[in-house]
């Protein structure tokens, strides 16, 4: 993504759901959409899987039992859920259950078996068939191919697509099953296409991505500045099994990280010589990209001696599945980075609503997911070219949402990287904990221009979280160090290693891990460390829109959209951290 220029297409909404776009920053960009390809004949018996979403019982209990893990003041804080408490809150009732499966295994004389699996926590009915056979339990149902542009990788979809939380009508689902079902996944929706940062128009860019104003650090000294100690973890701790000792990043598409451009950061800083211990999914017809060394060399250099483990997802996996499998894995590190995000309209929000809940039982079980805020300021939303469009699932009242802060050469200071993004869901309303935060902000603070609210909504979810560098600073990469890292995608990994650390000396201590974070960093008497106070953010143009940009938000005393509670300092985080929580 770095000093390229994109090769812009035009969409028609004939053809493309919500204009999809996934754009892969690496050496040469481009922009891929799915696109039905009707020309491609559809074999009856080709295998075809989707699921069936079960509508989540108990959101209220979640919901309230999440607040309470994650307050610090609450006698609850830590009492993580296991998968089977989880499952029996948020799961119908087994004969409920049985009567959607009765409904898919209906059919006296099937084209292909029709095969049914319960997922974790019993909220999603997994279905392997065959084409003829969904066409033949749905009735309105036509599977066709989507290809994605540019690309060979196809999918099997409805030829009409349909937001997944209104298609039980459409597909002739009986009446009598709406009231157990959300909607029909991976069936007449395509998917979240995530990046690594928002899809904003590059041809136009009146600024550096990095001014020469702005001081470059090496990774050493970015843990330096945020007083991060320089021994790795103690030799008692490395030996571990647990999962609070460990941290991990997720990845998406064709994108890999190489191993000989993480042992060569190592020896040529003096690290530790930390290998990734474990990676799930497939390294086969990968190719090594700059952002994905930059996830792996960032964090195991912030948390240095700890294991990382290395998520490897398509890039046509849903978000949902993406989060269930980090849980499931056995032996899962309870934090996860994750530098990949999408516009919040991007999406039908039924699948947007279905990764959060994803994401609410992720942190019941006690993980922390750390997401980067977009690297496009507040970002304009194509379908007006005026409203600012928040990223998901930064976004998401359950993640730790990471902004990113730059350091001026001539006087030191820390100030807001301009192109930070942050702002306020359209989709979750504001939790709780943050009221007292961001009224604060809302009532001191220069605020953009908002003609008649259409700019921004103030009273949902607000974001980031926290900050951490985003400035130039070097990473090896094809065998040489090169200063290509940066941006809100880097700043995310630096927390993700922090926060391994902190959990760390937590578990040696007899404490859990901190699972939830966000919650927990608002009630923090001393702050998370430096309250960033200069700098602003600029909302740049998305493909859709003409060439523009426009006022974003101003760093603030407190929590403001740039930087959230500021940028950490690790001493003051480890002194109050440690301190909340009872023995396991």
């Amino acid at each position: 993504r770095r000093n390229s220029k994109s090769n812009m297409r035009g969409f028609s909404q004939k053809t493309f759901l919500s204009c999809t776009i996934l754009c892969m920053f690496v050496v040469n960009i481009s922009c891929h959409v799915w696109e039905h390809a009707d020309q491609i004949f559809v074999q009856p018996k080709a295998i075809f899987t989707f699921k069936i979403a079960f509508a989540p019982q108990n959101l209220d209990v979640l919901n309230s039992t999440f607040w309470q893990i994650s307050n610090p003041k609450s006698p609850l804080f830590g009492k993580h859920l296991t998968d089977e408490q989880i499952a029996d809150l948020i799961s119908l009732p087994q004969t409920e259950i049985a009567k959607v499966d009765e409904f898919l295994k209906r059919d006296s004389e099937q084209i292909c078996e029709v095969k049914t699996k319960l997922n974790l926590h019993r909220d999603y009915l997994r279905v392997r068939t065959c084409v003829g056979q969904a066409e033949s339990i749905f009735p309105n149902l036509k599977l066709g191919f989507y290809q994605r542009m540019g690309t060979t990788k196809r999918i099997l979809r409805s030829v009409n697509l349909v937001d997944a939380g209104e298609n039980l009508h459409f597909l002739g689902v009986p009446k009598s099953l709406h009231s157990l079902m959300a909607g029909v996944h991976d069936i007449t929706d395509v998917p979240m296409m995530l990046t690594r940062s928002n899809s904003e128009s590059e041809k136009f860019n009146p600024f550096q991505w990095f001014p020469k104003t702005d001081k470059e650090l090496s990774l050493p000294e970015i843990a330096d500045y945020f007083q991060i100690p320089k021994a790795p973890l103690a030799e008692s701790l490395l030996n571990t099994d647990n999962p609070q000792v460990r941290n991990s990043v997720v990845e998406f598409g064709d994108a890999a990280f190489s191993k000989q451009d993480l042992e060569d950061l190592q020896k040529y800083y003096g690290l530790p010589l930390d290998p990734v211990t474990k990676i799930v999914g497939t390294e086969e017809d990968k190719v090594v990209i700059n952002e994905v060394d930059l996830d792996v060399e960032t964090i195991t250099a912030i948390a240095k001696g700890a294991q990382t483990w290395d998520f490897v997802f398509d890039d046509s996996t849903s978000l949902v599945d993406v989060i269930e499998t980090v849980m499931k894995t056995p032996g899962s590190p309870k934090t996860v980075s994750c530098s990949w995000g999408g516009p919040e309209s991007d999406a039908g929000k039924s699948i947007v609503f279905a990764a959060n809940t994803a994401l609410l039982k992720l942190g019941l079980a006690g993980f922390t997911w750390i997401n980067d805020a977009g690297d496009a300021g507040p970002t304009l939303n194509p379908a007006d070219c005026n409203s600012f469009d928040p990223r998901f699932p930064a976004v998401s009242p359950y993640v730790l949402g990471v902004g990113g802060v730059k350091i001026t050469k001539a006087t030191g200071v820390e100030g807001a990287w301009f192109r930070s993004s942050g702002g306020f869901s359209n989709y979750f309303d504001r939790p709780a904990f943050q009221n007292e935060a961001v009224e604060n902000y809302l009532s001191k603070a220069p605020l953009p221009p908002n003609p008649n609210g259409s700019r921004f909504s103030t009273t949902g979810r607000a974001f980031p979280d926290v900050a951490a560098f985003a400035a130039y600073f070097p990473i090896f990469y094809q065998g040489k160090l090169q200063p290509i890292g940066g941006g809100t995608s880097t700043a995310t990994p630096q927390w993700a290693g922090l926060i391994t650390l902190v959990n760390a000396l937590r578990y040696q201590k007899g404490l859990g891990p901190l699972g939830p974070l966000a919650p927990t960093l608002y009630k923090l008497e001393k702050g998370v460390g430096f309250d960033v106070v200069e700098g602003q953010t600029y909302a740049l143009s998305r493909i859709g829109c003409k060439d523009q940009y426009l006022p974003g938000f101003y760093a603030y005393e407190g929590w403001d959209p740039t930087t959230g509670l500021g940028s950490p300092r690790y001493d003051l985080l480890l002194e109050q951290l440690l301190e909340i929580g009872s023995p396991n």
